[in-house]
């Protein structure tokens, strides 16, 4: 139905005139005689294209100043033109069939249109058009608003929201979106896909070396070399960093066939990124972790399918990288076992399930001069867990910080209760110290306001380190050590021989005593090697005028071997196995070994 709002207000005229078309039409000399209205004013002032249509002849009336700037044509060369035959679109009979549509609905809308000018380029534009009577003849007014700009900017905005803005590949939300559909495709026609999660071994060597401008140009570069490794229906995303996600569908309907199909596609991707990088004028080298998991419809979640591949990739990693691993469910048993442990091990800090078990450390023959602590957890259901089921992890978590913390805490009570008791003023507790605790930027105030607190004796703390914390920050490591060592707090090296020992930190580092491996010990015996290294421990640790200990002495021949090479402490299960403290005062008083 037309709409015959009258917006036009024009003089009367007579009853009996009828419209007709010449050089200037009656409805142009009607606007002309309503130049002066507000619709007018609005008409030659409007931001958007204005066109009047006769409805029917389909010839133009009159365009504004706006439509002529847009399309290029002048205002004579509008005038008596056809629709289709001025900023004609690319499809001139459906220029006709869309004017047809106007005259028979009146109302017409088109939110993208495009529109030829002058000069022959082609712009977007948005088309509303509405048909008024005007005093009895029907005209059509078409609003023409330019929208190129804005779809460049809306394809902008998609680009942001859908595209990694560095390689150009799809991101996580376009990523998320293709893996529905291919799961709710491969539900329909029962053929498996693949998602591979792809990390790139080693890039953060890069960034460090060369530079994360560097690592932009790598990471484009593989992008480039993924794509061209995958059909044009598969898809290849980056989530960010230097990880990598690629969905391949449609491999095949049976599973043994469709892994098949993911290796080779894998071995392909592997070959192309292992060619050499050109990076400005460096050459680089780079490999890829890949890990796999298949799946056929969606009977798993797209976040549980993420996280299989994500487990398989890990796995990849941990078995020497520049592999493949397929998803197999007993990863997924591993991780929740491991998050099951982390949850009871952060709640077993707080609930204080911690004990401290003391292993006697021996001088000479008998004589127990102190202590090393040892971290013991009280499960309320599994009983005492051993320290290898959770040390790591406390490692790995962090949660190693608070554990530490609570030791040395414990220690230096225990320290304080000692020094009133004759038997054990004079004894010494060694706290085994993380590589992580040392790190921090307030170690050395820590161990300093613990021993404030508790009024424990720096004196009879000693520190044992292990050979990790030579690795990194050594300089660092060495300034806390001298710090504490100014307090009176002793220094051991634990596990020596074992890592990463040089020998030009080793005569640097503010020791006091150096421990021989109990790997060294175990064999001392019978393999020549494991002898030499020992007796070499103890000239090494003589000429650099520390103390020397053996750990893991279980004989009393290994004893007298230590002893007849020079060492002369020791500690071990030959001597005492570790005790809960009342044990272990027990045998101090007593002042006799249980062996």
């Amino acid at each position: 139905m037309r709409n015959t709002r009258n917006i036009l207000k024009t003089s009367p005229s007579s009853p009996t005139q009828k419209p007709t078309f010449n050089a200037m039409s009656d409805l142009a000399l009607k606007a002309l005689r309503v130049s002066e209205s507000r619709y007018r004013r609005l008409f030659e002032s409007a931001r958007d294209g204005i066109l009047l249509l006769n409805a029917d002849t389909a010839q133009i009336e009159d365009v504004n100043p706006y439509l002529i700037q847009i399309l290029g044509y002048s205002h004579a060369e509008f005038l008596g033109k056809k629709l289709w035959e001025v900023g004609t679109f690319p499809d001139i009979a459906e220029s006709k069939n869309m004017f047809l549509k106007i005259q028979t609905e009146g109302y017409v809308r088109y939110d993208d249109l495009p529109l030829r000018t002058k000069a022959g380029a082609i712009i977007a534009v948005e088309f509303v058009s509405n048909s008024y009577d005007c005093e009895g003849t029907i005209v059509i007014q078409c609003n023409i608003r330019n929208i190129t700009e804005r779809k460049k900017t809306d394809e902008r905005i998609k680009e942001l929201a859908f595209f990694d803005q560095l390689t150009g590949l799809p991101n996580r939300l376009l990523l998320l979106d293709r893996l529905k559909q291919a799961m709710i495709a491969s539900s329909r026609s029962g053929i498996f896909c693949a998602l591979l999660f792809m990390d790139m071994d080693n890039f953060k060597n890069l960034n460090d070396t060369l530079g994360h401008d560097m690592g932009d140009v790598l990471l484009k570069q593989i992008g480039q070399r993924l794509t061209l490794c995958v059909r044009e229906g598969d898809t290849v995303a980056r989530l960010g960093g230097d990880e990598f996600v690629l969905v391949l569908a449609g491999l095949n309907t049976d599973k043994a066939e469709a892994a098949k199909r993911t290796k080779a596609v894998v071995k392909k991707i592997m070959a192309a990124l292992n060619q050499p990088y050109h990076l400005g004028n460096v050459s680089h080298n780079c490999t890829a972790s890949v890990g796999v998991t298949l799946f056929k419809g969606n009977h798993i979640s797209i976040d549980g399918l993420m996280k299989q591949a994500d487990l398989a990739m890990y796995q990849s990693k941990e078995t020497g990288r520049n592999t493949l691993r397929f998803f197999d469910p007993d990863m997924e048993l591993a991780v929740m076992k491991r998050a099951a442990i982390e949850n009871d091990l952060r709640r077993a800090i707080d609930e204080k399930q911690f004990v401290l078990f003391y292993q006697a450390q021996i001088e000479g023959k008998n004589r127990i001069m102190g202590a090393e602590v040892l971290l013991r957890w009280q499960h309320p259901q599994r009983g005492q867990v051993p320290p290898a089921e959770f040390i790591t992890l406390a490692e790995e978590t962090g949660l190693i910080l608070l554990l530490g913390k609570w030791v040395l805490e414990a220690a230096c009570t225990r320290l304080v209760v000692w020094a009133g008791q004759l038997e054990m003023a004079n004894l010494t507790i060694a706290v085994n110290v993380s590589a992580k605790q040392v790190r921090q930027p307030d170690f050395v105030g820590q161990v300093l306001n613990i021993l404030k607190s508790t009024g424990a004796s720096p004196h009879r703390l000693k520190l044992e380190l292990t050979e990790s914390l030579l690795i990194h920050d050594v300089e660092e490591t060495i300034e806390k050590m001298l710090a504490l060592k100014a307090q009176g707090i002793r220094f051991s090296l634990d596990d020596f021989g074992t890592g990463y020992s040089s020998l030009s930190y080793l005569k640097r580092l503010p020791l006091d005593q150096l421990k021989i491996d109990r790997s060294f010990v175990r064999d001392i015996l019978t393999d020549p090697n494991d002898a030499a290294i020992a007796r070499t421990i103890v000239t090494l640790s003589q000429s650099l005028g520390l103390a020397i200990i053996a750990e893991g002495v279980e004989t009393e021949a290994q004893r007298n071997f230590l002893a007849s090479s020079g060492c002369h402490a020791y500690q071990g299960y030959f001597f005492s196995q570790p005790l809960p403290i009342d044990g272990f005062e027990k045998i101090v008083q007593d002042a006799r070994i249980l062996a």
